[in-house]
Order: structure tokens, then sequence, then C-alpha cells
């Protein structure tokens, strides 16, 4: 990637701005997974040498990909690729895992806590479960490609997955296991979707800076049966992921 940017030849008879030249360039390498998430552009005096532009008009193609969630410059470290955002398409009901492979990802997990204890009061709540019953609570931290995307916190209730803390999470999709070992087909969702920014564990989860912009979904599933079996809340990196949803005026 660095060598195809910096022989790079702007073509100023060409009615589409420079900038813009340039940041078609390093969006469709980034597209193209030449250039994978976690890397560093090179630095801006070699990029502006090299091709011949000013410094002001490689930060205007910066922005423009800044705003797209392609890049990320941090103070002391360089500019920063981040990869092209996933859709989160709101109406759908993917796990993590499918959402990653249907892009052509490889998803991974690091299993942060699993233990048996008492829900919160909103998902026993949901649940409808009665004082001292129990739920396995799961947090993961979901990559894809190795890259961090997200922070995952699930609760069930106990009595419907006996043995949950068998599995290997760091390599099973949740869904998955809930349909083909326990028989829960599932069926729908209701979801809700915030904004907020990440507090200092979340971005160093996420390698992101601390107030950095994250998604958060909240998800109450239901199975085939209509029996209420996932209370989740997921943290997504605001910079790889965009929500999207269809409407129909009634």
């Amino acid at each position: 990637m660095n060598d195809l940017l910096l022989s790079f030849r702007v073509n100023k008879h060409d009615s589409q701005p420079i900038y813009l030249q340039i940041a078609q360039v390093i969006q469709s390498a980034i597209k193209d997974k030449l250039i994978l998430p976690g890397a560093l552009l090179p630095p801006a005096q070699t990029i502006c040498e090299s091709i011949g532009v000013s410094k002001m008009t490689l930060w205007q193609a910066y922005r423009l990909l800044e705003h797209k969630g392609y890049i990320e410059t941090r103070r002391g470290i360089g500019t920063l690729v981040l990869g092209a955002r996933i859709e989160k398409h709101l109406p759908g009901m993917l796990s993590f895992s499918e959402e990653v492979k249907a892009r052509g990802g490889n998803p991974s997990s690091k299993v942060l806590s699993l233990v048996v204890g008492l829900p919160s009061q909103d998902a026993q709540k949901f649940f409808g479960l009665k004082a001292g019953e129990l739920v396995y609570e799961m947090k993961r931290l979901r990559l894809s490609d190795e890259i961090p995307l997200a922070i995952e916190d699930v609760q069930l209730p106990q009595k419907l997955f006996h043995d949950f803390d068998k599995f290997k999470w760091e390599e099973k999709s949740f869904y998955k296991v809930m349909e083909d070992f326990y028989g829960v087909k599932l069926l729908r969702c209701d979801s809700e979707i915030m904004a907020t920014s990440a507090n200092k564990e979340q971005a160093g989860l996420l390698n992101l800076t601390i107030a950095s912009p994250l998604l958060i979904i909240n998800r109450k599933s239901f199975s085939a049966d209509d029996v209420p079996v996932e209370f989740s809340i997921t943290y997504y990196s605001g910079n790889c992921y965009i929500a999207t949803y269809n409407s129909f005026r009634q």
C-alpha cells in the first residue's frame, strides 16, 4: 500500500479536485484489502513530497476519509487505518459472527468474564425470573480479522441453558450453539439503539481514545415459542459501524 500511495500521481487536468483523487485511492485500497485495519499510513510529509501536493490538500483528503470512518489521526501515533464501516442492519437478526462472515471477515472472541449470578433488574423483569433465580452473564470482546470491534454483555436464564460455561466461547457463535445444542430456535428480537462515548476500559479494549463514539444496541431475543431467551448489551466502535434500517410509510 505504501508503494501504491507514494507512486500515485494526481491528474491536474481532471475536473475532480485533487484531494478527492487522493481520498479515492486510499479508500479503494482499504476496500480491496490492500491495506488492512490497524496499519499506519506513511508520514504526511513523505506523502506530500512524493506525490507533489500540499499538506492542506492531503488534510482535506484525510478529513473526508475520517468522516466516512476509514481512518483516524491520533496524536503521537499517526494516521491509523480503521477499515470500511460494517453496516449494522437493525431489522436483521444476525449474530456478530454471522455479520462478519457475511462480509468476508474472520470472526473471533476473547472472553472477558463468564459467571453465574443474579440478573440485572431489567434482565430479571424481561425473563420473568423469581427472586433468587440466576443467569449466566458472559462478556466478550468481539474481533474481526484480529481487530476489536465490539464489547458484548449477554445474560440468559441458567434454567434454560445448563452447562453454558462448558463451551469454548472464544471460538463459538452463541446463536449457533443456542440452536444446535439447546434446540432453541430464535424467532425475533426487540432492539434499542443509543449513542455514548467510550470510558477508559472500553477505549482500551477497542483501541480507541477515551470519549470516542460508541454505538450501543440493547437486544431482547425471543424463541419460536415466544419465550424470552437473551438479554444483551453490545458496544460497537462508532468508527467501524453504521446502523441502517428500512422504513415504510403506513
